[in-house]
């Protein structure tokens, strides 16, 4: 009885507990979903901070134009994060990402090897080496990796000639004969010009049967075939008018042609990592030749001596992406010769071989995928390597690719490259 009336008086009591014990209990459940909450977006703004540091580099107000967006030199001071340059980079990286997975399938079918830098919306996004600069060596290629250019020293031999022209030493309308001696009589009316845009007629002679007794008589050999046609008058690609042209660099700057291109363009644009060497094989970084995939090319034919670097001004330059991006930079903001001068460069003057294009000094001149837009590109043929540098000075970007790889049909590639940059750009 007892017992009844002790429940009977603390039921409410007990209800009170069992209510409050209801809602301790909800409480409990709440506080640890918040708790589990916080550290879900914890880890989400943590992720997503990730992202943006990553691209932080692109969207840096601080970042010089005239340099590389990843110099070692250069500390990046972080900006006031604004949203639409933050999506802007995030369309970036998943540009640089589709360009990746590109060419990363091509190494996985044994159809490229080298290195690539691309540029978009004038910055880069992609600096990046793909499969073996040395299989003996076990040695990856990367953005530093050094390759032979082949035709696309022809570019730097052009600025040689005008940068020598702004000192007043010379004229690209000068009669060559003025700076050769002694001078095929064939010669007398052939221009600078003429030799610089392929429209000289001298024929592209083969080494073997000219004289190797000494420079002087290198060029007199010329005497024994005639001009293939009237001077100005018809396009014909000249390898060894090249290296004519950097002879001529050598009487006029009195400096071996390799030294003076080290003094007048490497060295003011902190190439570093280009140049010329007759013992290209003991350079640390360089990337070995090879005519198809593992089967390498022997380089040794190319060691040649002092008195004749000349003629390395058609094809015998080493470089890596990173330099040649420096180089082109110093095209788009005119840093070697003044603006008129350089405008000449890329003037065209003579209709090559490829449908669509003209030639300038050095270069070939064509339409870009945006109506009224440039293209202004170069491509490189040497025995192990190909190469390709082409810019769009309009849209701000720039593709460059260096393989060691004989087989690889650089002008195909940089098209299939275009063709992404310029379809993800439509689409953003």
């Amino acid at each position: 009885m007892q017992k009844q009336q002790w429940q009977k008086s603390t039921a409410p009591l007990q209800k009170i507990y069992r209510r409050s014990f209801r809602n301790r209990t909800l409480l409990d459940k709440t506080l640890l979903i918040g708790i589990i909450s916080f550290f879900l977006t914890a880890i989400f703004l943590f992720s997503t901070w990730n992202t943006i540091a990553s691209v932080i580099p692109h969207i840096a107000h601080s970042r010089p134009t005239s340099a590389l967006p990843f110099h070692k030199h250069w500390h990046p001071q972080l900006p006031a994060l604004n949203m639409h340059l933050i999506i802007q980079a995030i369309h970036d990286e998943q540009l640089a990402s589709q360009i990746d997975h590109l060419l990363t399938n091509k190494v996985k079918q044994k159809s490229f090897s080298g290195s690539v830098l691309i540029s978009y919306d004038h910055h880069v996004i992609l600096s990046k080496g793909y499969s073996m600069a040395s299989w003996s060596r076990w040695q990856p290629n990367t953005p530093h990796t050094r390759f032979y250019l082949g035709s696309i020293t022809k570019q730097f031999t052009a600025m040689a000639i005008l940068i020598l022209q702004q000192q007043g030493k010379l004229h690209v309308y000068d009669a060559i004969c003025m700076y050769i001696s002694p001078c095929p009589p064939g010669w007398q009316a052939v221009t600078i010009h003429q030799v610089l845009t392929h429209t000289s007629g001298i024929p592209g002679v083969a080494d073997a049967s000219l004289s190797n007794t000494s420079p002087a008589a290198w060029i007199k050999s010329f005497a024994a075939f005639p001009l293939t046609s009237k001077p100005g008058n018809q396009f014909s690609y000249c390898n060894a008018c090249y290296q004519l042209l950097g002879y001529v660099i050598e009487r006029v700057s009195g400096k071996a042609y390799s030294d003076f291109l080290q003094q007048a363009i490497f060295k003011p644009l902190q190439m570093k990592d280009t140049g010329f060497n007759p013992y290209y094989t003991s350079t640390p970084d360089h990337a070995d030749g090879y005519d198809a995939w593992r089967a390498e090319d022997d380089l040794d034919m190319w060691n040649l001596q002092p008195q004749w670097t000349f003629l390395f001004g058609s094809g015998l330059l080493y470089s890596t992406v990173e330099d040649m991006y420096r180089w082109d930079q110093a095209l788009s903001h005119s840093t070697l010769i003044s603006q008129k001068t350089l405008n000449a460069v890329f003037t065209p003057y003579a209709t090559p071989q490829y449908a669509g294009s003209k030639y300038g000094y050095g270069w070939f001149l064509a339409q870009g995928p945006v109506a009224g837009h440039k293209l202004i590109w170069h491509d490189g043929k040497i025995p192990g390597f190909r190469t390709y540098n082409g810019f769009y000075p309009q849209d701000g970007v720039t593709i460059i690719v260096l393989s060691n790889m004989e087989t690889l049909d650089e002008i195909a590639v940089a098209g299939e490259l275009q063709k992404v940059i310029f379809a993800y750009a439509h689409t953003h």
